[in-house]
């Protein structure tokens, strides 16, 4: 009974999508790290299954958010924005790993590069549209937020630039860090700045203000 149903919730609900594909992650990692450890053969195998609940998981979790009544995270920039942190994240942590190979300041790079570009692309695109609650979430991030909003790119830029002097872990670490607060800021600003469908116009103004 209990198996019936959760794959009825399975069928049904992202959020158990979420739990379940995580749930499969962190046991395929768990397996592809003991493989690693005692040289097995296949590793290879369950290193790919871990890109795989990885990057389904990020998906799911992302598709929580596509709710009409939040038309700011209701659109595809949401999607990508949730895949750019987790590459971004990922790369970040592989360079202090393996000491900053060319391969992941590579990865990071061109991570966070699509992470600017995406960003670039959906502020114009809450400037242009006419929907109020897209009007408001752009008024929120270039008024009441908009020293957060400065904040993020700043770290993200500096984190960037500094990237390729990360040859030691005294130096990876700290530029790792500047990376990782610009995208705990990014995801700040993805839940504070969203205006809901039923938001007095008159509240949306004077935060603005």
């Amino acid at each position: 009974i209990h198996a019936v149903r959760a794959m009825k919730m399975w069928r049904r609900s992202w959020l158990s999508r979420e739990v379940l594909l995580f749930t499969l992650f962190a046991n395929a990692a768990a397996a592809y790290s003991a493989a690693l450890w005692l040289s097995l053969p296949g590793a290879i195998y369950l290193g790919g299954l871990t890109v795989l609940f990885g990057v389904a998981g990020v998906g799911a979790s992302a598709r929580l958010y596509l709710v009409p009544g939040r038309p700011a995270w209701n659109s595809p920039f949401t999607i990508l924005e949730f895949y750019l942190t987790s590459a971004l994240l990922g790369s970040v942590g592989a360079n202090i790993l393996n000491h900053s190979s060319s391969l992941t300041q590579s990865i990071t790079i061109y991570a966070g590069l699509a992470t600017v570009i995406v960003g670039g692309l959906k502020i114009i695109w809450l400037a242009r549209s006419k929907v109020h609650e897209l009007q408001g979430a752009f008024s929120l991030l270039f008024a009441a937020l908009s020293n957060r909003f400065l904040l993020r790119f700043v770290l993200l830029s500096t984190g960037l630039i500094l990237l390729p002097f990360a040859q030691t872990s005294w130096t990876a670490i700290p530029i790792a860090l500047a990376l990782i607060a610009g995208e705990f800021m990014s995801r700040y600003l993805f839940f504070v700045s969203v205006v809901p469908t039923n938001i007095a116009t008159e509240y949306l103004a004077a935060e603005a203000a």
